[in-house]
């Protein structure tokens, strides 16, 4: 391992997932014209005509054009006769080769790069003399080729590239143009179209990197690992600087290094992912970041609050602050929860968490709204590094000032936590510097202090307390379910006007939920408990309807479809929402009332069962649901009810509006307050109580259940408050989001679905609306992120009041790639 690892700390990636782990990642710092550069003494002809880039990035500030790669003659002063990789200022990305001012090959990607949690993988080939046009220009990302873009103008057998061209080679800048975020593993290739797949393989869904050091880079080529090889004995040593841009590739290719020093080397890695500051939550909307999002600033706007891109819900954990150079307000804490859902910000955030609070030049702790010290004889000063830790095991918070335990906060709430930074007064230009495990300098203004949690991972100024780890990807618990498509799957369709067996789903789905997209068919929803061909509509009160050709199947891949409008007409587009239950359950009914028989389909790991019984009239009647998480048995957070034999509305409890309160998923009603529903009581570990309404439990008559529960990092049932703006709320779930459904608690709001396959990438347009038969709909809503959703649109709909969903995960976040 390099000496600039060993200055800042380890970064132990999860070599047990990862066929090959990378240790580290450059750091650019836009504001410091950060970069390297190198001028090639010869021409690769060949290379002009064939080359290969691939490099992993994390993003840090948004919105502004950021050069990652470029290689011209005229540079710094204009872009002629240059080849570059760009993200434009609206977060689209762009490869750009321009002769005298125009364009002679371009790609401009359609979707966004708004994710800062996680890595991108880039992958680029320039083969000009394929026979084929669109394929001498192939971008990758994460894997996937990309084949949607808003200009594709590919070369002609005679018009070049300038990458691996013997003119000058910037990574970070162009002209005035610098990237800022993390660069990490950058190759190119000289002479060779090397495949995406030679780069790295998906493993469990997940796109990972793969050794690349065994490949044959050309005359031109290099790789840089970011190593410093060089003994580093200070964050600023030069030595280590110099070597920052080494080539690895055995050629001796290597950069010089501009505006980057040792500290700019950080454990923050595509196999070891380092919570950051958070600038795509709205709180965040007055502050500026910079440093990688590991400093921000406020420009004069009070309360104002900064979020990590991670939270955590169970274990212990450590984080570190470094207090600002005047003496002013300031916060660094853990908010829990609670305090996102509610829209709370700056001094009232305390109701809903723990902080250590600077005022003045005086300290002091605050849980949950009060002051726990409240003489505030606890000095701080500039400089000083707080340590804070987190323990969900014994329920406690340690405050620490310069190593030293100032407070310990016990009685600490069950409840998933974000680390946060705050400002509390109008102080123009106050700087936040923080420390989740990546770099102990605070980008350069301390020295390194080397210390590692008791993982062997991370960079601390500090040593962690005992058990307590740093806040990154490795350090998370082992998700239950890694490839979420193998339990839950959006598949797209064409219709064929015939019999068609759908494959794809990559099990066979217990329920399956079909909407035709571009007509106002209705919703059919199907499952395997009540049988094939029985359909009922979550835009309609309607009874069960039998149709034997509808929707004939079952399938072990998926489920066959006949010669229907709503399933199956020709050459028109549907789209199938699928889980897996799996295991059949039955018995009879427990509590107030005659018991009646039920039946049933349950996936114990991915908390979700199918319940078919009869109502018996009496409040009291209790309906096992058989959910277990971890083999543990565990209560629903979302639950799904219809009556099959009459026209009767849906019922639906959410754990967030509990069980003295309902919506219905057939309507844009609000929460109401019915008791006859769910008799006002909450559901157990093991049952779901019921009242006498008919909706529910009607004598005699049959229901069908539908039943979901949180899985850490896989399904979350949650509520989040609106901010009606474009810079809509940010909602943190623990994993990549492939499916979501959305409804305001108040009237008139509908139940918004999207998925991350119809349209694929962000920005998610494309939404269905449960309630309603109405067509999709293409306005730019949401972003799907590789943690959580951020809202890009103000609706009512979904992000002007308080609202409820329900998401489930592609990846998690533990693994997850950047969307």
């Amino acid at each position: 391992m390099s000496s600039i690892l060993t200055l800042a700390g380890n970064n132990t990636s999860d070599a047990s997932f990862y066929p090959h782990t990378i240790d580290q990642s450059l750091r650019f710092e836009d504001g410091d014209s950060a970069h390297l550069s190198r001028n090639p003494d010869t021409n690769s002809t060949n290379g002009r005509n064939l080359n290969t880039t691939s490099f992993w990035v994390k993003r840090g500030n948004l919105g502004s054009t950021q050069m990652m790669y470029a290689v011209g003659s005229s540079f710094p002063t204009n872009h002629n006769d240059s080849s570059v990789i760009q993200f434009l200022s609206d977060d689209t990305l762009r490869y750009r080769t321009e002769s005298a001012g125009s364009a002679t090959s371009q790609l401009d990607t359609t979707r966004v790069f708004r994710d800062v949690s996680s890595w991108y993988h880039i992958h680029l080939i320039f083969d000009r003399d394929n026979s084929t046009e669109a394929d001498r220009l192939r971008l990758y990302i994460n894997g996937v080729r990309e084949t949607v873009f808003d200009s594709a103008n590919y070369p002609t057998t005679s018009q070049n590239s300038q990458f691996t061209n013997n003119k000058l080679t910037y990574i970070g800048r162009s002209t005035a143009n610098y990237f800022d975020g993390y660069i990490a593993e950058f190759v190119s290739i000289d002479s060779a179209a090397v495949s995406h797949d030679s780069f790295g393989e998906l493993k469990d869904g997940i796109w990972v990197p793969k050794n690349v050091s065994g490949l044959t880079f050309g005359q031109n080529g290099f790789h840089l690992t970011f190593e410093a090889t060089g003994t580093a004995t200070t964050a600023q040593d030069t030595t280590a600087q110099t070597n920052i841009g080494d080539d690895q590739s055995g050629l001796g290719n290597n950069f010089a290094v501009s505006g980057l020093v040792a500290s700019d080397v950080v454990l923050d890695s595509p196999t070891n992912t380092f919570a950051t500051l958070n600038n795509v939550h709205p709180n965040a909307s007055s502050g500026n970041f910079s440093e990688g999002n590991l400093r921000s600033y406020q420009d004069q706007t009070p309360y104002t609050d900064f979020y990590a891109t991670f939270a955590v819900s169970s274990g212990k954990w450590y984080w570190e602050g470094r207090a600002a150079s005047t003496a002013v307000q300031q916060i660094w804490g853990f908010a829990r929860e609670d305090a996102l859902v509610t829209g709370d910000i700056g001094s009232i955030v305390a109701p809903a968490g723990y902080t250590y609070y600077r005022y003045g030049n005086i300290s002091r702790e605050r849980a949950n709204g009060s002051y726990t010290n409240s003489s505030g004889t606890l000095s701080v000063a500039a400089g000083d590094i707080i340590g804070l830790a987190l323990n969900l095991v014994d329920n406690e918070v340690k405050f620490y000032k310069n190593g030293t335990l100032e407070h310990t906060i016990t009685g600490v709430q069950d409840g998933t936590y974000y680390p946060f930074v705050c400002y509390q007064q109008n102080q123009n230009r106050l700087e936040q510097r923080v420390n989740f495990g990546q770099d102990s300098t605070f980008a350069g203004v301390e020295s390194a202090g080397g210390n590692s949690d008791d993982n062997g991972i991370g960079d601390f100024a500090q040593s962690p307390i005992s058990e307590h780890l740093a806040i990154c990807s490795a350090n998370l618990p082992e998700p239950a379910i890694i490839d979420g498509s193998e339990y839950f799957n959006t598949v797209l369709y064409t219709g064929n006007g015939g019999t068609q067996s759908i494959t794809g789903v990559n099990f066979e789905s217990n329920f399956t939920w079909i909407k035709r997209r571009d007509s106002t068919n209705w919703h059919m929803l199907y499952d395997s408990v009540r049988g094939a061909g029985k359909s009922l509509n979550s835009n309609e009160t309607n009874a069960e309807f039998e149709n034997t050709t509808r929707f004939t199947s079952f399938d072990s891949d998926g489920f066959t479809v006949g010669n229907d409008a709503n399933t199956n007409s020709n050459t028109r587009g549907y789209v199938s929402w699928n889980w897996l239950a799996g295991t059949a359950v039955s018995g009879n009914t427990t509590g107030s009332g005659t018991a009646k028989v039920y039946s049933g389909s349950v996936n114990t790991k991915a908390g979700f069962s199918i319940i078919t019984y009869k109502g018996n009239g009496t409040a009291g009647h209790t309906i096992p649901h058989n959910l277990t998480v971890g083999g543990v048995a565990t209560a629903p957070t979302m639950v799904i009810f219809k009556n099959r034999d009459i026209g009767d509305q849906w019922a639906v409890y959410h754990k967030d509006i509990l069980a003295t309160h309902n919506l219905c998923l057939n309507n844009t009603d609000g929460n109401a307050d019915q008791d006859n529903r769910f008799n006002d009581t909450e559901p157990t570990d093991s049952v779901m109580t019921l009242g006498t309404g008919h909706v529910v439990n009607a004598t005699d008559e049959d229901y069908i259940a539908y039943f979901f529960t949180d899985i850490d990092q896989y399904c979350k049932a949650g509520v989040y408050s609106g901010n009606s703006s474009a810079d809509g709320a940010y909602v943190h779930t623990g994993f990549a989001v492939s499916w979501l459904m959305v409804k305001s608690t108040s009237s008139g709001t509908q139940w918004m679905i999207y998925d991350n396959k119809r349209l694929g990438y962000n920005v998610d347009n494309n939404a269905l609306t449960a309630d309603d038969s109405a067509t999709e709909k293409t306005d730019n809503d949401v972003d799907l992120l590789s943690n959580g959703f951020k809202w890009r649109r103000s609706s009512p709909n979904f992000n002007q009041s308080s609202y409820i969903y329900l998401a489930f995960a592609e990846q998690p976040a533990k693994y997850s790639n950047a969307r």
